[in-house]
């Protein structure tokens, strides 16, 4: 996710301090990207730990990184006016160039470590809340086509009792666009204590406990500002879906 969707995603935690610092940020996109914590602090009318809290909220190690991921943002050259949109020409477009990048997001030797988990899985659950929770059945879906049995959870209040019944051969396989979903932290957190294998597709490098995952799938976001325009992500978690179906079927 950029620096803009990670800031939109927390924004529900943020303190009056982080909503200045928000506010100031998205007016001065520039200044931000270009100069040290202490100006851009001192501009923003807060305090250089305060800048750096914000920054390490949003999964950052600290305002460098911050930085330098919003300067990356910046010359991708990715914002567009939604009033100069050619529909559907711009949007489809929209959808293919996020689509392209995902060979560079996840090598080969991702695709295939998450196919050994599936493929030496004794029981399989998969997880997906509101629009991630059609992945997770889809996910099941394709896994059947191959003989391979599994059960799609997407019901959130018993996400963690399922995975605390997960065992040791067992696999909790998770599907989030932001990765910071409390049901799926939650379960997630418990099929770590529970020695389950646990993985999970998210379009969030930041999510939490990325670290901890046996098989962490980081996939491309559009890229674009959702309160503007009308796309949902499921297209690219069904392209990430078709090619592990893919890798999969070669390696039953």
């Amino acid at each position: 996710m950029t620096p803009i969707e990670l800031m939109q995603l927390h924004k529900p935690t943020f303190t009056k301090s982080d909503e200045k610092i928000y506010r100031y940020i998205l007016d001065n996109l520039d200044f931000v990207s270009a100069y040290p914590i202490i100006d851009v602090a001192a501009k923003a009318g807060v305090s250089k730990s305060a800048l750096l809290r914000f920054c390490q909220k949003l999964g950052y190690t600290g305002y460098s990184e911050f930085k330098y991921e919003l300067s990356k943002h910046l010359l991708s050259g990715t914002f567009k006016d939604p009033k100069s949109i050619r529909y559907n020409t711009d949007l489809i477009g929209l959808y293919i160039s996020c689509i392209e990048k995902i060979p560079k997001y996840i090598s080969d030797e991702k695709f295939t470590q998450l196919c050994i988990l599936i493929k030496e899985a004794r029981k399989i659950k998969i997880y997906g809340v509101h629009e991630s929770g059609l992945s997770a059945e889809y996910l099941s879906f394709r896994l059947a086509s191959l003989g391979v049995d599994s059960e799609p959870v997407t019901f959130p209040g018993i996400f963690a009792e399922k995975a605390r019944f997960a065992a040791m051969g067992d696999l909790n396989l998770f599907f989030s666009v932001s990765g910071t979903t409390g049901c799926i932290a939650e379960a997630a957190a418990v099929s770590f204590s529970g020695k389950a294998a646990t993985a999970i597709i998210t379009q969030n490098s930041k999510a939490m406990y990325y670290s901890s995952y046996d098989s962490f799938i980081f996939i491309p976001s559009l890229n674009t500002d959702t309160n503007q325009l009308f796309l949902d992500s499921q297209a690219v978690f069904c392209i990430t879906i078709d090619l592990l179906i893919n890798k999969l079927a070669r390696l039953l």
